[in-house]
């Protein structure tokens, strides 16, 4: 079973979710003013607009702020399900204490204003954030069918991989059933893959994080913080207690899997 919560780890979708999110927000608040929320104030027509959509700017504002410098504070690039509850948990309570300062009166009677806020909070953003996640999930999904169609497209003995630096400039390319494994070496990585069938390295600047979202589409997989392999070179996978390790052919190479990805390889192993 995959443990890993996968949909807002890239950035384009967590933009992607902070736009919906703000768009449906503004839109839905002041074409049906749910819960009665006009008559929460007497104002003009105007003002009540901009009362309105301003709780759909300050929810999107909070959520930019917690899916990028808080993420990247904590280091949380990637999910797993746990982690992503307890996420959105905190960003449900931050909003939540942001509509008090903002709009209502901390130094009164807090508690009962912190447990109308939060009401109010899950109810408004049940609808954008369930509908922001869905179209990501079909995005992905769509792309990932894609991906698939062009590699069913290519055979497999000719499909070449085009290794960009993190400026996007081609550097190198090499045969797809050629490549072995990826390793992190501080701000670069190491390709290692076969020529001639003899074991070569290339040097590269870039980072894992740009090498998993582009090629785990192609089979080349993330198994632990500093190593990707290519899925179709693993002669056998070896379980010794909790450890995973993954034996590469052509090589004397032991490749560990840490926790976060055993669940990937354990389904390959079964």
């Amino acid at each position: 079973m995959n443990n890993n919560f996968s949909l807002l780890d890239r950035k384009k979708d967590r933009y992607l979710l902070i736009v919906i999110i703000l768009a449906f927000s503004i839109f839905f608040i002041n074409v049906f003013k749910p819960w009665n929320i006009g008559r929460w104030y007497s104002d003009s027509p105007l003002i009540q607009s901009l009362r309105l959509s301003s709780y759909g700017i300050v929810t999107a504002l909070v959520f930019l702020f917690t899916q990028f410098p808080l993420r990247k504070l904590f280091k949380q690039s990637n999910f797993r399900v746990k982690t992503y509850l307890l996420w959105l948990f905190i960003e449900i309570i931050l909003i939540s204490l942001v509509y008090i300062f903002l709009y209502g009166n901390p130094i009164g009677n807090f508690i009962n204003d912190f447990l109308f806020s939060l009401k109010y909070t899950v109810l408004g953003i049940l609808i954008p954030y369930s509908f922001a996640l869905l179209i990501i999930y079909y995005k992905k999904h769509l792309e990932q069918i894609e991906a698939l169609q062009n590699l069913l497209s290519t055979p497999l003995e000719n499909k070449r991989l085009a290794f960009k630096d993190d400026k996007g400039k081609t550097k190198f390319s090499i045969l797809a059933k050629d490549l072995l494994y990826i390793e992190s070496t501080d701000n670069y990585v190491t390709v290692n893959f076969l020529l001639e069938k003899k074991f070569k390295r290339q040097l590269l600047r870039n980072t894992m994080k740009n090498l998993e979202s582009r090629y785990s589409s192609e089979g080349i997989l993330r198994c632990h913080r500093s190593y990707m392999v290519n899925t179709s070179n693993i002669e056998f996978i070896q379980k010794n207690k909790k450890k995973l390790n993954l034996h590469l052919r052509s090589i004397d190479k032991t490749i560990p899997v840490s926790e976060k990805y055993s669940s990937r390889f354990l389904d390959i192993l079964s």
